[in-house]
């Protein structure tokens, strides 16, 4: 009996698992969305991961296609609140079922007219400190189709709004890289704004502002009886009380406060001077020690006066506040000199503090240098005869405290920086490396983005992070096939900080950097339809790089083209040299992944990158 027993128990593991003892019943691997993931407030989205090779996959109903690796990609329609994909796969007569809850959040909706609602969701991150000039703009999201007003105590008592168009929800990741169509579900009525001019008036740091909304009806009920009408009386008003409705704001406002304005000095060793808070970049590199003039806030943000009409913003976490009634500092430019060395072109310009300043590349030979706080005096600039880089250098007084110096050279910008030296500020303009035609001897740091953290993960779980590597690493080789020097930032799996790439780069001298990725999609983006080749640069002397490589990543590789883009990226930032970013292949589509596994395809993305940088360093002097 007990070898009956052992026998049919054997039998059935055989049955069970087959010869080679591995279980016949396929298996689910989900890479994303996470399990109880939260993702975007979308209405169709993509789910990716992989089963037994050789499996059948259905997710919610809908019939998947599976690469002979096992790998799967789906997009698919999801709701609002705890949403589940329901993934079955099969294998002959054998099955598995995996649910996969995730979490969708639920997309605003224009409120309903039967109650009115004033919603407020600003915190004590938008406090204010506004003085004379500023314009204080109060919005709130409420009922549509009432009339509003705001009114702030012992100031103002009615200040009208004004009901905006429908407003749309953020869905930049389909503008950016999908289809770019913005569904109607996404269109919300009931956003209410109207603004104030700021005078000489104080207010205290604790007020408040109170929202007002008044239904139609009521509106009309109010009219009827200015003028005198009957027939509305005491009892209709009565009836009327719920339609109207008062709420104060959640933050608070100060209003030409005793310690404002106020001189702040920079304290980080790279500062960022926004257009607003938390918006786009209006100068970049600013060294620490600069000082400028803080005349307002909003949060966390400080707002600065840079010049008669020119403003930006910092965040407070990365000034100190100088003393109270320390005025603002005013340099007055007498004269500047230029420099040439073997390198690069320096341009002195001595000033009696550390003013901000703002580079912008006018054209390929032009850079113009604003200096904020600064008039001019000026009655000298010396060149430097022997140099033959610099064409010729001209001033202009924008406006008081904004002073310009335009730059025009001989041959295309390669790159730039600008320091202080105790007050001299430096601007310097490094020269393209020589025999620029050639590979040769220049010195090419090759980025592989990611680490520890992985990036991108391929439906089987390749790792971004791991690609990259060996990606830069075949490019290294190809690129000192042909003389070239190429430093890789990192050569394994170590953590490496994002903004110490960049840092290797300026302590190796880069001629050009390229950062190395493998791209996916935000939430809501269709992979099928929007996936390929794409390169990114920032600065202006760097988009002909961009275009070189984008061009022979594509002629090398087949792989569509998904853009060549302007990107704000910490490692295209830095100005010394031409940098971009790759994005090689779409690692999240179960046949690029496998790609990306061979040697073969990483070699072709090497080639097509090396071959862009030459075609680049031949085009530079054409152009």
């Amino acid at each position: 009996m007990q070898i009956f027993k052992t026998l049919l128990v054997s039998i059935l593991l055989v049955i069970y698992f087959g010869n080679n003892g591995v279980a016949k019943v396929p298996t689910i691997s989900v890479i994303y969305p996470k399990l109880n993931d939260h993702i975007g407030a979308v209405d169709s989205t993509f789910i990716l991961g992989s089963v037994s090779a050789g499996s059948a996959l259905v997710i919610n109903g809908v019939k998947v296609s599976v690469h002979k690796d096992g790998g799967f990609i789906a997009f698919l329609p999801i709701s609002p609140g705890r949403f589940e994909f329901n993934l079955v796969a099969k294998k002959g007569a054998d099955s598995a079922n995996l649910l996969w809850p995730v979490n969708v959040p639920v997309p605003r909706k224009s409120l309903d007219s039967i109650n009115l609602q004033i919603v407020d969701d600003k915190d004590k991150s938008n406090n204010q400190v506004l003085t004379s000039g500023d314009f204080l703009f109060v919005d709130f999201w409420g009922t549509p189709g009432c009339s509003a007003f705001f009114s702030i105590p012992d100031l103002i008592d009615s200040m009208p709004m004004t009901e905006m168009p429908p407003q749309v929800q953020s869905f930049w990741g389909n503008f950016l890289f999908g289809g770019g169509v913005i569904p109607d579900s996404l269109r919300v009525r009931g956003y209410y704004r109207g603004f104030l001019p700021i005078t000489c008036q104080r207010l205290p740091d604790s007020s408040r502002i109170f929202y007002h909304l008044v239904s139609s009806d009521m509106e009309q009920a109010i009219r009827q009886i200015q003028n005198n009408k009957t027939d509305f009386n005491i009892l209709s008003l009565l009836k009327l009380r719920d339609r109207s409705k008062k709420d104060s704001s959640n933050y608070f406002i100060s209003l030409n406060p005793s310690a404002w304005p106020r001189m702040v000095e920079f304290m980080d060793s790279v500062q960022i001077i926004r257009v607003g808070p938390q918006k786009g970049y209006l100068s970049i590199s600013q060294p620490k020690g600069i000082t400028a003039l803080a005349v307002g806030s909003k949060g966390e943000w400080l707002k600065l006066k840079l010049s008669q009409t020119q403003y930006g913003w910092v965040n407070r976490n990365s000034i100190r506040f100088m003393e109270i009634g320390q005025p603002p500092e005013i340099s007055y430019i007498k004269s500047l000199r230029t420099y040439s060395f073997s390198d690069n072109l320096s341009i002195e310009i001595p000033l009696s503090a550390r003013h901000p300043f703002r580079i912008e590349e006018e054209d390929p030979y032009t850079i113009v240098l604003y200096l904020f706080g600064v008039n001019s005096d000026t009655d000298w600039i010396r060149y430097d005869f022997k140099d033959t880089t610099l064409e010729i250098a001209t001033w202009s007084q924008v406006e008081p405290e904004l002073y310009s110096l335009r730059l025009h050279f001989k041959e295309r910008i390669w790159g730039y920086d600008a320091f202080y030296d105790n007050f001299i500020l430096k601007f310097q303009i490094n020269k393209h490396p020589q025999d620029i035609a050639s590979l040769r001897n220049k010195i090419i740091v090759v980025d592989p983005g990611h680490s520890t953290d992985p990036g991108a993960v391929g439906p089987t779980g390749l790792k971004e992070s791991e690609v990259n590597l060996k990606i830069a690493q075949a490019l290294k080789k190809e690129l000192e096939k042909k003389g070239a020097r190429v430093i890789l930032t990192r050569n394994d799996m170590s953590s490496l900080p994002l903004n110490d790439r960049p840092v290797i780069a300026r302590q190796n001298k880069a001629d050009i950097f390229v950062s190395i990725h493998n791209n996916a999609l935000p939430d809501g983006v269709n992979p099928f339809a929007n996936n390929g080749i794409s390169t990114y640069y920032y600065h202006p002397h760097s988009i002909e790089l961009a275009r070189a490589i984008q061009e022979q990543l594509l002629k090398g590789t087949g792989l569509n083209d998904y853009g060549l883009y302007y990107g704000n990226l910490a490692v295209d930032r830095p100005t010394q040299y031409p940098a971009v970013l790759v994005e090689c292949a779409f690692i999240m589509l179960p046949e690029q992944e496998v790609l990306l596994k061979t040697e073969q395809f990483r070699t072709k993305l090497a080639k097509g990158i090396g071959n862009g940088i030459e075609k680049f360093l031949k085009g530079y002097e054409q152009r």
